[in-house]
C-alpha cells in the first residue's frame, strides 16, 4: 500500500442538496470517503481543512461523486488492509476416495484425547471488495 492508497472520512455538518449531476447530497453526519488520490494539490495536513469541492463517496447512500469541502468536518484516515477471504457458510463435502484433510490437534498419545476446536469469521467490507472489519470466534 503506498501512501496514495489512503483514504479521508469526513462527516457531513450540513445539509446539501445536488445541484449538478456529478454532485452528490449530504444530510448532517453522513459519512463521507475521499481517496488521497483524488484531492488536488495535495500538501501534508490540507485533509484538516477542506476547501473548495471533494469528490468521495457517502458511505451512507453509497452515492460517489462532488460536495463541498466546508460542509464537512475531517474524522480521520481509513487505511486500506488485505482483503480477507469471506467465511463460506456451507460445510465441505468428504474428500473422494474417502481421504479426509483436516486442520486442528496433531496427533495425540495413546489414551489421550484431542480438543474439538473450531473458529469462525466474519467478515464486513465495502462495495470494493476490501474488507473493513472481521471478528473471529472460537
Amino acid at each position: 500500500m503506498t501512501a496514495s492508497d489512503s483514504s479521508f472520512q469526513y462527516r457531513a455538518l450540513f445539509e446539501y442538496k445536488r445541484e449538478r449531476g456529478d454532485d452528490i447530497s449530504l444530510q448532517p453526519g453522513d459519512v463521507l470517503t475521499v481517496l488521497k488520490a483524488s484531492l488536488k494539490d495535495y500538501q501534508e495536513g490540507d485533509e484538516r481543512s477542506p476547501k473548495g469541492w471533494l469528490h468521495g463517496t457517502n458511505e451512507r447512500t453509497k452515492e460517489k461523486g462532488d460536495f463541498p469541502g466546508t460542509f464537512v468536518e475531517y474524522a480521520g484516515v481509513v487505511r486500506q488492509g488485505l482483503p480477507v477471504a469471506k467465511p463460506w457458510p456451507r460445510p465441505v463435502p468428504p474428500t473422494p476416495g474417502g481421504t479426509q484433510s483436516s486442520v486442528g490437534p496433531g496427533p495425540q498419545p495413546p489414551g489421550a484425547t484431542a480438543a474439538a476446536w473450531s473458529l469462525t469469521a466474519w467478515c464486513w467490507g465495502d462495495d470494493d471488495g476490501r474488507t473493513t472489519l472481521c471478528l473471529l470466534d472460537q
